[in-house]
This record gives C-alpha cells, sequence and structure tokens, in this order.
C-alpha cells in the first residue's frame, strides 16, 4: 500500500472543500446579481409628453392593473420625489407620477396657478395619456389640495386618495391666529414667491367650498417627525406642530370612512422618508377597491 498516496489525497480534501464552498457562493452571487438585474429590468417606467391644451405634461408610468395610481407631488416638487413609492406600487398595479405645469420636463402656463387649474391639467393629462380612470390619487402638501379638489369636481373618475402630510384648507387660517400679523405677513411673502406660481390663498378657497368626500375611501398619513424653523421660538414650534397634527386628523374626516396614520420616523416629505409605508397603505387601499367592484 502506497502511504505516500493515501496521505497526499488527505491533505488534498480540505483544499477540495474550501474550493467547493467558494464556487457555491460565488454561485450563489451570481444568481442574486441575476435577480436584482431581473428586478430593475421589468421596473421599467415609460416617461412621454402629452398636450393638454396647446402645453405638455410630462408622465412617466409603470406596471399593469387596476385602479391606476397617480402621484401628485409638493409644491414646486417635480416628480422624483416618488421613485421608491412608484417601484414598489408598480409591482401590484399601474401607477404613475406627474410634473405639473412649469415643473421638470413640463412646458410652462401662464400664472398664478390654481389647484383648479391644476386639476383641470390633470383631468386633460389622464384622458389624454390614455389612463382609465377611476383612479387613486395620492397627493403630498399642495398635491393633496389638488386631490381633494379633484375628488370633488370629478368623483366619477376617482376611486380613492391618500393624503401625505396634506395642506388644509385651513391651513392658513390657523396658522394666522397663532404667528400674528406681522409673522403671518412675512409668511404669506415667502408663500407668494414660491417657484411654481401657485396662489395658496385661492386654491384653499377652491377647495374648502368643494365640500366632503362622501364615503370614497381616503388614507391620511401625518408625519411624524415634523421639524420646525430654528429661528422661531420653542412654544410658537411646538404650538404650530400641534396644529398641524389637527388638521391631518380633520383631514381624515373629510370621508365617512377615511383612515388616518402616522409616519413616525418621516418628515414632511413621508413618500421620501418611508416610501415603504406609503406604498403598503396605497396597496391597502387598492385591495379594498377591487373588493367592493361589483
Amino acid at each position: 500500500m502506497d502511504t505516500r498516496d493515501s496521505s497526499h489525497r488527505n491533505q488534498l480534501h480540505p483544499v477540495s472543500r474550501h474550493q467547493s464552498a467558494s464556487a457555491l457562493w460565488v454561485l450563489l452571487g451570481s444568481v442574486v446579481i441575476l435577480m436584482l438585474a431581473a428586478a430593475c429590468a421589468e421596473y421599467a417606467p415609460q416617461s412621454s409628453l402629452f398636450d393638454v391644451g396647446g402645453r405638455r405634461l410630462h408622465i412617466s408610468c409603470a406596471g399593469v392593473g387596476a385602479p391606476p395610481v397617480l402621484l401628485d407631488s409638493g409644491l414646486a416638487s417635480d416628480n422624483h420625489d416618488w421613485p421608491g413609492v412608484q417601484r414598489r406600487v408598480s409591482e401590484f398595479t399601474q401607477v404613475c407620477s406627474y410634473d405639473r405645469a412649469g415643473l421638470g420636463r413640463s412646458d410652462p402656463a401662464s400664472t398664478p396657478r390654481t389647484s383648479q387649474d391644476a386639476v383641470d391639467d390633470m383631468h386633460a393629462l389622464l384622458a389624454n395619456a390614455g389612463v382609465a380612470g377611476p383612479v387613486v390619487l395620492v397627493g403630498h402638501s399642495y398635491g393633496g389640495l389638488n386631490a381633494q379638489l379633484y375628488s370633488a369636481r370629478h368623483p366619477e373618475n376617482v376611486a380613492g386618495v391618500v393624503l401625505l402630510d396634506s395642506l388644509h384648507p385651513d391651513t392658513l387660517r390657523r396658522a394666522r391666529e397663532l404667528l400674528g400679523e406681522q409673522e403671518m405677513g412675512l409668511l404669506m411673502s415667502a408663500l407668494r414667491a414660491n417657484l411654481e406660481g401657485v396662489d395658496l390663498v385661492e386654491s384653499m378657497d377652491q377647495v374648502q367650498a368643494a365640500g366632503s368626500l362622501g364615503i370614497l375611501p381616503l388614507t391620511v398619513i401625518a408625519a411624524g417627525n415634523s421639524q420646525q424653523s430654528a429661528f422661531i421660538d420653542q412654544g410658537l414650534a411646538e404650538r404650530l406642530t400641534a396644529s398641524w397634527a389637527d388638521l391631518q386628523v380633520e383631514l381624515a374626516d373629510l370621508s365617512l370612512i377615511g383612515t388616518h396614520l402616522t409616519a413616525e420616523k418621516s418628515g414632511h416629505c413621508i413618500q421620501c422618508d418611508q416610501p415603504k409605508l406609503v406604498a403598503d397603505a396605497i396597496k391597502d387601499l387598492v385591495k379594498g377597491v377591487r373588493r367592493d367592484e361589483p
């Protein structure tokens, strides 16, 4: 018996096992990379420009299914706040984000603008882009005002609403009560200078006059980690934060079946800080709409 051969074979065994383990990890790593690449390839939003009466608006859509979801950004923000939400929502239904007039890739419009102008554009865009309603509207901040007004103006084309730390039509009046005339004047000057050219006072009046949302499915998500300016007195900052929180609760009362959630880890841009939470809330609302369909 050749003991040298046996010894030599025994010395090879650990190396072979190590090589096998390495090869296995390489294989697993390759599989993960391929899976991630496939997932990225599946999420490929299609961007287009559509006419809305002599101007073009940019819209980006992904996914398939009904009801479709439309994402509307906050004041002077284009659709770049939404990728984390849009990718997740595209896994279970069609979802579109868009740029309002003068933002992102959309053509400018005459200013000042109001929520009614945004609603008219939104309605034309959905029709011309072939997004078949009724839709679920998701509005952040000023986009929440637009979602409220669109729902009142076109109830037949709305399946549900999700409001993300949305403006309330009474926001400025409540702020005036807390700030006083001098500070409120400074705030209004800043608001009038917004880059989108929106008349917030007129927009809030439009939404206020539109009334409630009846029994429309509604989810309100409020920021749980709001930050006030460091230049504001601490006591005043706390009162402003409490007033905003109260208004978020009141927004849920716009519908007889409204619900209110708090995004504990989010600042004002909830879709930026907790996109999964937002997508899950949209998914729950979409599931409810599908259950209720005849």
